[in-house]
């Protein structure tokens, strides 16, 4: 989905929220997926080992776009799901093609999400794999607090156990997502 649409961002929020319920790690932010025309995914995800794609379509976006999307995003990720804000998904004369291709289906409506078709796991290019995976290792679980024993600020060696308690908390950069 573009992130032009006046609905992206809450889209893409609910959408965050619910994985997060269903134990998934989303990603804050697009992902970049180098594998042709369609390179940002709208909402990356990680459950347990597995690297999740999802992209969101309006009701005025198109599938045939989402498809494509879809085949792209397959390089770089075990799973991919189309996210459609339609009730008649079903019908679209794509839907053989995702189910051939393996691609889930999401539909999205103000109830919440509906899988009507769920991904099977695929096998994904190692190199473009390789740089989803360099983005999510960068990320801290922001359930997971950062958590420093008060007595490594106050070791005798000093300055060096606090830069390095420091750079454990915030990361390389000094900030959260290192």
């Amino acid at each position: 989905m573009s992130d032009d649409h006046r609905n992206y961002a809450a889209a893409r929020g609910q959408l965050i929220a619910y994985l997060k319920t269903q134990g998934y790690r989303p990603h804050p932010d697009e992902v970049f997926c180098p594998s042709g025309e369609h390179c940002w995914v709208d909402v990356a995800a990680l459950k347990g080992q597995d690297y999740w794609a999802f992209e969101y379509k309006s009701r005025n976006d198109s599938m045939r776009r989402g498809f494509d999307q879809c085949r792209s995003y397959a390089r770089g990720f075990n799973y991919v799901v189309l996210v459609a804000d339609r009730h008649r998904v079903t019908s679209s004369p794509y839907f053989p093609y995702f189910r051939a291709e393996g691609f889930g289906i999401w539909r999205h409506d103000r109830l919440g999400f509906h899988p009507i078709l769920e991904p099977r796991r695929r096998n994904n290019t190692r190199n473009v794999k390789l740089v989803v995976e360099r983005q999510f290792r960068h990320v801290r679980n922001l359930k997971e607090p950062c958590v420093t024993l008060l007595s490594r600020w106050f070791e005798p060696s000093g300055r060096s156990q606090r830069s390095d308690a420091l750079r454990i908390c915030l990361g390389a950069r000094g900030d959260f997502f290192g």
